[in-house]
C-alpha cells in the first residue's frame, strides 16, 4: 500500500511538471491543448488508476491525457484525425476566399466585356453611318466622285468596283422610292450627279 501511494504522488508530481511546461503554448509551434503523459508498463497505469481514479479526470484539468500502450495507439489516431480536420478547414477557408476573388474577377470581367459590347455597338453604328455617307445613302461620296469620270477627268486608278456599284444601286433605289408625279425638269435635275 505503500509503494502504491508513493507510485500515484509520483504520478501526479510528474502530472503537475507536465502541466507547468505549457507544451501547447510554445511560440511557433502548432499544437493541440493536450500533453500525453505516455506510462509505459499498462500494469502500473491500471494500478494507479484503480488506486486513485480522480487521476484522469485531474490530469484532464490540467491539459494532460494519460496514456498507456493499449490507449497510446487510439490517442494518437484520434490527434491525426484532428490534424486532419484542421488542414480540411484550413483548406476550406482558402477556397472559399479564392472563390471569392475568383468570383470579383469575373464580375469585373463581364463589365469589361460589356463595355466592349457596346464600343463595338457604338463603332458599327459609326462604320454604318460612315458607310452610308461614303456609298449606300443617298447623295453618297462615291456615286459624286464616279460622275467626275463621266465628265472627263483623268483618274489613275479607280474606286474598287464592287463598292462604286454598290453606291450607284443604293442610289438606283432611293430614285425608285420617290414620287413619279415630278415634274420632268425636277426628273432630270436628279439625274444629275
Amino acid at each position: 500500500e505503500l509503494a502504491l501511494s508513493e507510485h500515484v504522488a509520483s504520478v501526479r508530481s510528474h502530472m503537475r511538471g507536465l502541466s507547468r511546461k505549457d507544451y501547447h503554448q510554445l511560440h511557433g509551434i502548432r499544437s493541440l491543448d493536450y500533453v500525453l503523459m505516455f506510462i509505459p508498463v499498462e500494469p502500473a497505469f491500471q494500478a494507479a488508476v484503480e488506486a486513485d481514479p480522480s487521476l484522469i479526470r485531474d490530469a484532464m484539468d490540467q491539459n494532460i491525457m494519460l496514456v498507456s500502450p493499449t490507449t497510446l495507439l487510439v490517442a494518437l489516431r484520434t490527434i491525426n484525425n484532428l490534424w486532419r480536420n484542421e488542414r480540411q478547414n484550413q483548406n476550406a477557408k482558402q477556397i472559399a476566399e479564392r472563390a471569392g476573388k475568383l468570383y470579383d474577377k469575373l464580375r469585373l470581367f463581364v463589365t469589361d466585356m460589356e463595355a466592349v459590347g457596346a464600343s463595338l455597338d457604338k463603332a458599327n453604328l459609326s462604320y454604318q453611318g460612315a458607310m452610308n455617307k461614303l456609298a449606300t445613302g443617298r447623295g453618297n461620296v462615291i456615286r459624286q466622285a464616279e460622275s467626275f469620270k463621266l465628265l472627263g477627268v483623268e483618274v489613275k486608278r479607280d474606286i474598287s468596283p464592287a463598292l462604286a456599284e454598290q453606291a450607284q444601286a443604293a442610289t438606283a433605289i432611293t430614285e425608285e422610292s420617290k414620287p413619279s408625279a415630278l415634274s420632268p425638269a425636277v426628273s432630270a435635275a436628279n439625274d444629275l450627279p
